[in-house]
C-alpha cells in the first residue's frame, strides 16, 4: 500500500473482512526512493497504520532509478513494472492467495481515456478488470469521492503523493486537464506541478475544499460511476463474443507441420468483430507470453481474410508471419537465418547441412527392395545406373521444375509443393538433394521419377536425411 486514500481504504476494508470470513492480510510497501523525506513519511504513515491495525507489513527501499536503467525500463510504466514484481514477490513471502490493488472507479476512467487516445479496441475498451489471476481490485467500483468522504467520516488521514499533480504525466494531465474540461470546468495552472481543482487536500488528507471544489468532485465521481458501468457491459461482450468464437475456431482453425491455418472463407464470413476477437484469441494461444496484436496487424489480418489474392504476407512479433495461401490464412514463425550454401554429399559418408545431417551408402538391389516396404519419410532409394555425376545439397528455386515421383511430365516446385499442403516455412526454403541431372530429392517431402529402384536394379543408393533444432 502507498498511503494514499485509496489503499488506506481497501486496507481498512480488508482488515474487517479478514476477521468476518477468517483469512489473513498482509500489506506491503515499496520505498522507489524518489520524492525524498517525503517518501520516508508514506512510510512512516503505513508502518504506523499496519501496527494500529495489527496488520503484519512487508517493505522495501529499492533504487528504481537504477533497476529501471540497467533493464531498460523508464517512465511511470516502469515502475509499474517493479511494484508488480515488488508485490508478487511479497506475496510469495507470505504464502497468499490474492494481491488486492486500490484501483478505484476514476482508475478505470482515466484508463479508458488514455486508451482511446491512444487507439484500442474492444479489450483496451473494457477498461482494467476486476481480477486477473491473483490479482484483484476490490474498489474498482467505488469512486475517489466517496472514499475519501468515508475516510473523513471515520477521522481516518491519508498521505498525498506530490506526484500525482505532476503535469509531465500523461495520466495526471488526463486527470487535472482533460476530465475538469469534459465536465465544463476550469482548471488552474498549466505548467508541471500544477494542481487542477480536482485535487484538494493537504499531505495529511484532511484538507478542506469549497462550494465549487465539492461540486467537481462530485461531477467527477458520476462520471467515474457512468464509464464504470459502461465498462461493466463492454466485459460482459467481450466474454460472450469471446465464448462464441472458442466454440467455432476448432471448425475453422488447424495445425500443419508447425503452422497454424485458418480457413479464410469462413474468417471473412464473420463480422469484422468476431474476426479481431478471432485473430486475438488466435495470438494469445500462438504467442501467450509476447505482446499482443496492435491495431495495424489486425487490420492487415483482416485484409488477408477478406483478399483473393496470395502473396501477401503480415509481419508480426516475435518473428511471427501471417499469409494468403489460396484458401487459407498461415501462421508461421519465419526463420529469417540464410540457407546453408551447396554442400557435397559424399557415398559413403555423411555431410552435416545446416540443420540437417544428411547420411548416403550403396546397398545391394534386393536388400533396398526389401527395406522400400518400410521406407520412411527420411529416406529415399535411388538406382545407382540413373544417377548422373557427384551429388550435393542445396537449396532450390520456387520455379525449379522437377518429375515427382509417380508422374511423366514436369511440374514447378513451388506449384507441386502447394498441392501437397506443405507448410510455407519449407516451401518457401525448400531444401533438395541433386545431381548434374538436376533434383532427385526434395527432402522430407517426395523424391523425383528418375532413378527408380526395381527388382532388375542392382546397386542403390541409401539417402537419409536428420533434422536437428
Amino acid at each position: 500500500m502507498s498511503g494514499g486514500a485509496d489503499s488506506t481504504a481497501l486496507l481498512l476494508g480488508l482488515r474487517r473482512l479478514a476477521r468476518e470470513f477468517d483469512i489473513v492480510t498482509w500489506a506491503a510497501h515499496l520505498h522507489h526512493r524518489l520524492r525524498g523525506a517525503e517518501a520516508d513519511r508514506d512510510l512512516e504513515f503505513v508502518r504506523d497504520l499496519c501496527a494500529r491495525l495489527g496488520v503484519p507489513l512487508q517493505s522495501a527501499r529499492w533504487n528504481t532509478r537504477a533497476r529501471m536503467r540497467r533493464r531498460g525500463l523508464s517512465g511511470q510504466a516502469g515502475l509499474r513494472t517493479l511494484r508488480r514484481e515488488f508485490l508478487a514477490s511479497a506475496a510469495r513471502r507470505a504464502g497468499a492467495t490474492a494481491i488486492a490493488t486500490a484501483h478505484t472507479a476514476d482508475d478505470q476512467a482515466e484508463t479508458v481515456l488514455l486508451r482511446l487516445l491512444r487507439g484500442t479496441g474492444l479489450p483496451g475498451l473494457g477498461g482494467m478488470s476486476p481480477r486477473r489471476g491473483i490479482w484483484i481490485k476490490p474498489l474498482l467500483e467505488a469512486t475517489r469521492h466517496d472514499i475519501e468522504a468515508d475516510l473523513t467520516e471515520c477521522a481516518q488521514s491519508w498521505r498525498e503523493d506530490s506526484s500525482n499533480a505532476d503535469l509531465k504525466y500523461a495520466r495526471n494531465r488526463v486527470r487535472h486537464l482533460v476530465i475538469p474540461v469534459l465536465l465544463g470546468r476550469r482548471t488552474q495552472g498549466a505548467g508541471s506541478g500544477a494542481r487542477s481543482e480536482l485535487l484538494v487536500g493537504n499531505t495529511k488528507g484532511r484538507g478542506t475544499s469549497g462550494p465549487e471544489q465539492r461540486d467537481l468532485l462530485r461531477a467527477r465521481a458520476s462520471l467515474a460511476r457512468r464509464l464504470a458501468d459502461a465498462t461493466h457491459e463492454i466485459r460482459s461482450v467481450r466474454q460472450s463474443l469471446e465464448l462464441a468464437v472458442s466454440l467455432a475456431l476448432p471448425g475453422i482453425c488447424s495445425i500443419e507441420a508447425g503452422e497454424i491455418a485458418l480457413d479464410s472463407r469462413e474468417v471473412a464470413s464473420y463480422p469484422m468483430l468476431f474476426q479481431r476477437t478471432l485473430f486475438r484469441q488466435l495470438w494469445s494461444r500462438v504467442s501467450p507470453e509476447g505482446p499482443g496484436l496492435m491495431r495495424a496487424e489486425l487490420h492487415g489480418l483482416g485484409r488477408l481474410a477478406a483478399t483473393i489474392r496470395g502473396g501477401r504476407v503480415i509481419e508480426l512479433p516475435g518473428g511471427w508471419r501471417a499469409a494468403r495461401d489460396r484458401e487459407l490464412i498461415r501462421f508461421f514463425r519465419w526463420d529469417a537465418r540464410p540457407l546453408p550454401g551447396r554442400a557435397r554429399l559424399p557415398v559413403p559418408g555423411r555431410t552435416r547441412w545446416g540443420e540437417l545431417t544428411v547420411r548416403g551408402r550403396w546397398l545391394p538391389g534386393p536388400r533396398a527392395l526389401q527395406r522400400l516396404a518400410g521406407k520412411g519419410a527420411a529416406e529415399e532409394f535411388f538406382a545407382a545406373d540413373g544417377l548422373k555425376g557427384g551429388l550435393e545439397l542445396r537449396a532450390a528455386q520456387a520455379d525449379e521444375s522437377f518429375v515427382p515421383f509417380g508422374r511423366r511430365r514436369p511440374v514447378r516446385l513451388g506449384r507441386f509443393l502447394s498441392k501437397q499442403g506443405v507448410s510455407l516455412q519449407r516451401r518457401s526454403r525448400p531444401r533438395v538433394l541433386a545431381d548434374a541431372g538436376g533434383v532427385l530429392w526434395v527432402i522430407g517431402v517426395r523424391r523425383s521419377a528418375r532413378a527408380p529402384v526395381t527388382p532388375l536394379t542392382r546397386t542403390v543408393l541409401w539417402v537419409h536425411a536428420e533434422h536437428h533444432d
